[in-house]
């Protein structure tokens, strides 16, 4: 598959979403795609089944949902034809109660016969608190911001 439809493949995803178009949006995977989600692997899955069940979910919950693709970067094809397709990604909502649904970061798509067929998923919910650089680093390393207060 040549970087233009693979690339192709990451805008139809973003336009189905943007339509809430949940039988455009989970078309786009493969029957047995698998997608990991390397910093929390308990929500790894395989098969579009799952896709449109978490689609279903957020696209029935989360008002005024808008996707945008903010840049994408592709590998050449391997051999087997699949080609490897890196998207940032911003989505912004809100949920039923009112609060702003916001996702930001990047998915590692696998793309092959314009389907997705594997996926590592690094997005995220945005965290607008107000600690900085400084306490983010401790809670990584000494736990969280209750326990290192109560430590301190």
């Amino acid at each position: 598959m040549n970087s233009t439809a693979a690339t192709d493949v990451m805008e139809r995803l973003i336009a189905a979403v943007n339509r809430h178009d949940l039988d455009d949006l989970v078309g786009l995977f493969a029957d047995d795609v698998r997608s990991d989600t390397p910093a929390h692997p308990a929500r790894s899955f395989v098969g579009r089944d799952q896709v449109r069940r978490n689609w279903e979910q957020i696209l029935g919950a989360i008002g005024g949902l808008e996707a945008r693709l903010l840049s994408s970067a592709v590998s050449p094809a391997t051999a087997d034809g699949a080609t490897t397709v890196w998207a940032e990604i911003a989505f912004d909502g809100h949920r039923p109660d009112g609060v702003p649904w916001r996702m930001r970061g990047v998915t590692v798509n696998e793309v092959a016969n314009d389907r997705i067929t594997a996926l590592r998923f690094y997005l995220e919910p945005v965290d607008d608190g107000l600690a900085g650089p400084d306490a983010a680093v401790r809670t990584m390393t000494e736990g969280s911001p209750a326990a290192v207060g109560a430590a301190r």
